[in-house]
């Protein structure tokens, strides 16, 4: 969320400077202009969005596997960056924001909510709680650190921004990477998350329990004395 902070930021301002030297004195054009773009990047978002979640997600996870699929969103976030870097226009951050919208939403969601199959009920709660909460509002606060570190001039912002984005991105892929070999680990031997290994004594009563298949009643003409007799 870092880089989503730093870019969103980026293009509301590159949005701002363009429709304000395109309308010049004229205050209320130029905000009827910003605000039809925000219109417009809320459409392009939220239909690709849609769209890739009816007929993209669950294919790609099904073809890649899930320890490919999570690496997708970070090096997707690189990738735009870089892009960003090289050509820094509004509508090139427009078209990089576009992406990261619609494939968090779309791609990157599902991933996380899939990661939760290998933990227990408790450490989902526990986790998606500090995630929701701490984690993502964090990482909203860090990001707008550098954009007000760099709120003066646009093309500063975009050129140390998207170094800090970059190193953000690539520290993410290398985070993704081990929780998708983490969880290929325990879904094969599985093993669940914050769920407490059974003792020695459980496991013994378990085993009785499986081999006893009397279920506590007794077998047909035998009497008392005949099940004390066999004891």
């Amino acid at each position: 969320m870092v880089e989503v902070t730093i870019l969103d930021y980026s293009m509301k301002i590159l949005a701002k400077n363009e429709f304000d030297a395109e309308f010049p004195g004229d205050s209320i054009a130029a905000t009827k202009a910003f605000a039809a773009f925000m219109g417009r990047f809320g459409q392009a978002t939220n239909t690709l969005s849609f769209s890739f979640s009816l007929l993209g997600t669950s294919f790609i996870i099904r073809r890649l596997g899930l320890n490919y699929t999570i690496i997708a969103f970070p090096s997707c976030c690189l990738a735009a960056i870089v892009g960003v870097y090289m050509v820094p226009n509004l509508w090139t951050v427009f078209c990089a924001m576009l992406l990261l919208k619609g494939f968090s939403y779309s791609l990157n969601n599902p991933c996380k909510e899939i990661l939760y199959q290998v933990t227990s009920k408790g450490t989902k709660f526990k986790a998606k709680s500090w995630i929701d909460v701490f984690g993502a509002r964090g990482s909203k606060a860090a990001g707008s650190l550098v954009t007000n570190a760099f709120s003066d001039s646009a093309a500063d912002l975009l050129t140390y921004g998207a170094y800090v984005a970059m190193g953000v991105s690539s520290f993410l892929i290398y985070v993704a990477w081990q929780m998708g070999k983490m969880f290929d680990e325990y879904v094969a031997t599985g093993y669940v998350v914050g769920e407490e290994a059974p003792s020695a004594e459980e496991l013994a009563k378990q085993a009785q329990l499986e081999g006893d298949t009397s279920l506590g009643l007794e077998e047909e003409g035998q009497t008392d004395d005949d099940q004390q007799v066999k004891v």
